[in-house]
């Protein structure tokens, strides 16, 4: 039987941090639906054997003060921040992060490779032929990586190490996505990491923060908490955008004046009705990667201080393993380690499950990380479909296309998967505030 639920009000789809946040800052005549049994998306934490496991590795990122301020309220002191430790694992050396400002430990041929090819390119490329270099080769991410750095450091860490967390060649990816999310040390910088072991930190995450107790899923939490009207369960199988109705899977339609979308693009696109082969067109065109990720705990408390390694290497399964419990003791019982592996798999790349735990597992030995199986005390994998849009030349037409004829129902797509966009947490809530501001 078909249920008419209350008056035409906003409605959120999606009560991730993006959808959270939208309502939060809408304050009234909302109502949030979220197909799972609880809110979080993405920002879910996972609590087994005695470890609290996080969809994937999610840290707070803080160069708004307005920001800071809302998440230090809402967490009311659980929130600690930390100094980056983060490392490079290649050439059988460990380097600090990032690789363009630590040569030091590496082979003298790479270092000298990376220190020539770094040279060269800051001063053979003038800043007018460094404009004509990025406009004849339409701005491709692989000749960015190039024409910044030199092909010392392209060869033996960027082009890896995307190719192996993207999944395509960086040669199909534009440099949309970048905003300041890779670091570009000064000539000086570089040469005192080539010779020395470097301290200095770089990049929007030098500095984090995590919650003291409970895991990310306590942001979830802080919003939930000062929300009315959040409806679990409730996943959406049609939307009549000309009607403005929404039908949901247990029979249920709910009208609205105005929608914020949160869900992934590609699923929004299987529940429109009617929708013009222009716009199809433009749906089918998002690409994206996937992320598998193995979640371990281990058997030991003295596995690492590092927070995170990243791994270039297509021989080691996982781009990036980190370790939990060095931002939080309580993600984990005493006397043992909480570890995350991710690895990227999309069309382009596929991937076996069940022969990626044990990859994981053979390479975590491999690397002295642990000693054997044994170590292993519980695994909880987790398969997330949408993990990172692709920046490729159809992306920003095709989001555009997506979003200006979406507006003509009313409905706003935002946050990382609605808006089809490389985000930080930070830069999610505070999407989530500007989307509000402007319908509200």
């Amino acid at each position: 039987m078909i249920k008419h639920q209350g008056k035409s009000e906003f409605v959120i789809l999606g009560a991730g941090l993006a959808g959270l946040s939208a309502a939060y800052h809408l304050k009234r005549g909302y109502s949030v639906y979220e197909k799972e049994s609880g809110p979080g998306g993405m920002a879910r934490t996972i609590h087994k054997d005695g470890y609290r496991f996080d969809y994937d590795g999610h840290l707070l990122h803080f160069r708004n003060e307005y920001t800071f301020s809302l998440i230090s309220k809402l967490l009311e002191g659980n929130l600690a921040p930390h100094k980056r430790n983060s490392w490079i694992y290649s050439k059988d050396s460990y380097t600090r992060y990032p690789f363009q400002a630590n040569f030091y430990g590496l082979p003298k041929d790479v270092i000298k490779d990376c220190l020539v090819g770094l040279i060269k390119t800051r001063f053979n490329l003038s800043d007018e032929r460094k404009k004509d270099y990025a406009e004849k080769n339409n701005g491709n991410f692989e000749d960015w990586i190039k024409m910044t750095f030199g092909t010392g450091i392209a060869e033996h860490f960027m082009l890896s190490y995307n190719r192996k967390f993207w999944t395509v060649e960086p040669r199909e990816l534009t440099c949309d996505w970048l905003d300041g999310f890779v670091p570009v040390p000064a000539l000086e910088d570089v040469v005192t990491g080539a010779i020395s072991s470097n301290t200095k930190l770089y990049g929007y995450n030098s500095r984090f923060w995590y919650p003291v107790k409970g895991g990310i899923s306590e942001v979830v939490e802080g919003f939930s908490q000062s929300i009315n009207n959040i409806h679990v369960n409730k996943r959406a199988v049609t939307i009549d955008q000309h009607r403005r109705d929404i039908v949901f899977e247990d029979g249920t339609i709910k009208k609205f004046k105005g929608l914020i979308a949160t869900i992934p693009l590609p699923e929004l696109d299987k529940i429109l009705v009617n929708v013009p082969p222009k716009i199809k067109e433009a749906f089918s065109a998002l690409r994206y990667t996937s992320i598998y990720v193995v979640n371990l705990g281990i058997r030991r408390d003295d596995v690492t201080d590092r927070h995170w390694v990243y791994y270039p290497e297509e021989s080691i399964v996982f781009y990036r393993v980190g370790f939990p419990t060095n931002f939080s003791m309580d993600v984990a019982p005493p006397g043992r380690t909480s570890a995350y592996a991710e690895i990227s798999y999309s069309d382009n790349k596929k991937l076996d499950r069940k022969k990626a735990v044990f990859d994981t597992i053979r390479d975590l030995k491999a690397l002295g990380i642990i000693a054997d199986e044994g170590d292993i005390e519980t695994c909880q994998p987790i398969d997330i479909k949408y993990g990172y849009a692709l920046y490729d030349s159809n992306r920003q037409a095709a989001v555009s296309t997506i979003k200006d004829y979406l507006k003509r129902f009313g409905i706003h797509t935002m946050g990382r998967y609605g808006g089809w966009k490389y985000m930080s947490m930070e830069d999610v809530v505070l999407e989530g505030k500007k989307t509000a501001e402007e319908i509200g």
